[in-house]
Formats: C-alpha cells, structure tokens, sequence
C-alpha cells in the first residue's frame, strides 16, 4: 500500500472539544456524582458524537471510545477482583461476550443467504404478482414483503439496499418513471417513498427488525426488564397492523402516484420468476432454516429452556447453514457488516453499563423526578417519547439515538410510578418510528432519499404528516393494546 487510507480527522473536532469541556469541569461536577461517573459521562458522550461527526466508522469511533476509557482508568482491560471485598470490576473484554451483540452478527450472516440463495427476489417477485394490479396494490405488496423480510434480516439497511430497493426500481423503470425527471412521479415517486414506510413498520415488529432494537433490549434488561423475541413481537403486533393498512392509505392520498392501475406488473414478476426458474435446494434449505429459526425464537420466550437461547439459535442456524452448504465460512468471515456490529454494539452497551455501575443513570433519573415532582408519570412518559422522536432530527444514527437517551428516559419514567414494561417497549418502539423524520435518519432514509425519485422537501413535508401519524398510533392504540395484553 503507497497511499493513507482516508481518516475524517475534522470529525474529531468536536468530540474531542465536548469530551474535553466535559472532563475539565469535573471538579465541579453536579452534587452526587462520584467523579468516575463525570469522567466516564464525558467519555460515553463524547463517544456518541463522535458517532454522529463520523470521523471513523462507527466501530472504528467506538473502538477508540473504549481506548480512552482504559487510558483514563475508567476499565481495566480484564476483569479484576478485589481480594477484600470479592467485587468484581469488568474489564473491556467482558464487552464483547453481550449476547445481543452476536445475536445480530449470526442473524447478518444468516441474512447473506437470503440475498446468496436468491430466495429474497423470488419472495419479492412472488408478492408483486399477487398484489400488483394497481400501484396502491404494489404499495402494499412492499410493505408485506418488508414485513416478511423483517423477521429474517436483522438490518433495515440490509433490506432496503439489498432485496427492496432493487425490486422498486426494476418496477418503477418498467413502467418508464425515472429518477430526476418530471416521470418520476408516475409511480416511482409513490414506491421509493412507500418502501422507506414499509421498512419502518417492519422495523417496529421485531426486535430483530434493526440494531437500536437490541439496543433497547439490553438498555431495558439493565433496568429489571428482558425483552424476548415473542414479547416484542405480540406488543407491536396490533399496531404494527394498524399502521400496515392506514400508512400505504395515507401516502396514496398526500403523494399519489399519475398511474393507479398497473396490468402490467403481473406479467413483470412472471417474466422474473421465469428467469429464476424453480425452487433451488439451496433456496428451500435456506426457507426451511429461517423457518426453524423463527419457530425456535417463538418458543424461547414461552419456553425456559437454556439451549432455546435467541442468541444459540442464531448461531444454531448459522451452523445448519455450514453444515449443508449453503454458506461458507469465508461467506461468514466476508459480512464485514456482523463483524463491525459486533464491535460497536458491544462497546456502547459496555460503556453505558459503566454509567449504570458508576451511578450516574441512577442519579440523573432521580434528579429528573425531583424536577417532575407532582407531575403525573403518564404525563411524564408522554413528554419522554414526545422528546425521544423529535430529538431524532439531530441524529443520523438511530444506535447512537437509542445509546444515548433511552436508559435515562427510562429510568426517569419508571422513577416518577410509570409500568417498567409499558415506558421500555414505548421508548423503543418510538426508537424504531422516528426515523419518519429526516432524509438522514437511518439507512434505508439515506438510500432511499437520495435515489431522485422524492425531493428533499418533499421527504421533510409528507414524513412529518406520517411521524404524527405514527406517534398517535404506537402512542395511543399502542399502549391500549399493552393493556389489553396485562403488560401493565
């Protein structure tokens, strides 16, 4: 190599100046806090800036977080045991053995046989050819299929760029509606924007739907609360079905597309899946893996049975997936995509544990409920996730989002009386709706904001309309449904 890989040093301008500023103040830190929970709050918020500025990916920027935190004696890289009291203090290295972390890698691999298989296209072709008469028809055939996609690709990113966005434009090209063209509000404008909502409301129904999800999950675990696959699944179920019939409704009236009938996409996905030709064993092997998998994580959470873990059944699927051929090891070594969650998702959940163990959320949460002192928990549980989805617009980073503000929204909603369960999974279904905010919000916004099919101040205009929208339904039809289910 002759050359430097390029490093965006001025992404570290202002993580160093906010971490600086932070440290330097700790003499006169807020009363009751020890200064080693000042000192790592300055370190984990200068981290997540970081992950907003970008000056490395966001492994890399993680990985220097956690450096630091060694440097300053914050964490030793071991665990240490004191020989007089027997506590235990957990090293960096205990980070990286968090389940939810590998439950996440193994599902990115796993999800590599869906796109390797081309089991993804032939379920995408197999919807549009059921739904497809009429462009609403489409509509709702992608979001089905996102839905379908939901419980097998553990990222949004993943889904839209690798299965649902090449299916949009293949459909949108056909019909002659091209990006950065007065066509591109035939009906290509109507599915790119269609497509971003559908990967939303797929994100909300599954804890695996996308990675702040399972950082929600290990944030509320520190709190008393674990979330399994099956609890999250029945929370969201009523209003994801919800938003599934009203959002592709709502889109088709605010930014209709000029051809409503579409006779042609039939023959469209015919001609697809004749290209495929049938059903490959690799194909079935792949439907039939994902299906044990899925049924195992169902069960994990009505069963106690160590061995029906959700993380060994990620991994129990990986190795059937070995086993049979239908992935490789180097298939699984090459998902740089795993390998980089692994690292940061590890990192940040490690990092606010530290928070937790230095009893700064402890604090915070209750000096916030001192503020909020008479003021009713469900008021304060409203203004929490008022705040967790318009605070989104200065997020580019939905992990960074949730890592940074969701352990202390909770602890300061169930401070003030609100139900342990119903503050958690609100807070992180508001983490998965709030993406209905900016063209940067998430993955899929960036991939399909930028595509020429939607202007910028379109997107701003019709998501704000939605995000009302989604925060009524999650918010009020949600937590009906959560009582109704005895979550609180």
């Amino acid at each position: 190599m002759k050359t430097l890989e390029k490093v965006n040093y001025k992404g570290f301008i202002w993580p160093l100046i906010i971490g600086i500023v932070l440290w330097c103040i700790t003499p006169w830190r807020p009363a009751g806090l020890t200064p080693q929970a000042w000192e790592m709050f300055a370190v984990f918020v200068a981290t997540i800036v970081g992950c907003i500025t970008k000056p490395l990916p966001i492994g890399g920027t993680t990985l220097i977080g956690l450096i630091v935190t060694v440097l300053v004696g914050l964490a030793p890289i071991g665990d240490v045991v004191d020989p007089k009291t027997g506590v235990v203090t957990k090293g960096i290295l205990s980070a990286f053995s968090n389940s939810a972390a590998w439950l996440i890698a193994m599902a990115f691999i796993m999800a590599y046989g869906i796109s390797k298989t081309g089991l993804g296209n032939r379920i995408a072709y197999w919807m549009i050819r059921r739904f497809g008469k009429k462009s609403i028809g489409i509509g709702y055939a992608i979001t089905g299929l996102e839905l379908i996609l939901g419980a097998l690709i553990p990222s949004n990113s993943a889904r839209t760029g690798g299965v649902v966005w090449p299916v949009t434009k293949s459909i949108s090209e056909s019909y002659g509606s091209k990006p950065n063209d007065p066509s591109r509000k035939k009906i290509g404008a109507y599915l790119d924007f269609m497509a971003f909502h559908a990967n939303t409301i797929s994100t909300a129904l599954f804890i695996t739907g996308a990675a702040p999800n399972l950082v929600a999950s290990q944030m509320a675990a520190q709190k008393g609360y674990n979330m399994s696959w099956i609890s999250w699944f029945i929370a969201a179920l009523v209003p994801v079905i919800v938003a599934t019939i009203v959002i592709p409704i709502v889109i088709y009236k605010i930014f209709p597309p000029e051809i409503k009938e579409t006779p042609n996409a039939k023959k469209w996905a015919d001609d697809r899946l004749t290209e495929m030709g049938p059903v490959t064993t690799p194909e079935k092997i792949m439907a039939s893996v994902f299906l044990i998998a899925i049924i195992l994580w169902v069960l994990s959470g009505i069963i106690k049975i160590p061995q029906l873990d959700s993380t060994f059944v990620a991994f129990l699927a990986v190795g059937l997936l070995l086993l049979t051929g239908v992935l490789t090891m180097n298939d699984a070594l090459k998902q740089t995509g795993a390998w980089n969650i692994l690292i940061w998702l590890s990192i940040l959940v490690f990092m606010a544990g530290k928070l937790i163990s230095f009893g700064f959320i402890d604090w915070f949460s209750k000096t916030i409920q001192t503020s909020l002192h008479g003021v009713s928990w469900q008021i304060v549980l409203l203004i929490l996730v008022i705040l967790m989805f318009y605070t989104h617009y200065f997020f580019a980073s939905g992990t960074a989002h949730i890592t940074a503000l969701y352990l202390p929204f909770l602890s300061v909603a169930v401070a003030t009386g609100a139900p342990l369960k119903l503050a958690a999974m609100l807070l992180a279904f508001t983490g998965a709706i709030n993406a209905s905010t900016t063209h940067y919000a998430n993955g899929p916004a960036s991939i399909l904001a930028t595509t020429g099919y939607v202007k910028q101040g379109e997107w701003w205009k019709m998501n704000f309309l939605l995000g009302i929208i989604y925060l009524l339904i999650f918010g009020v039809i949600g937590t009906l449904w959560m009582k109704i289910i005895g979550m609180w």
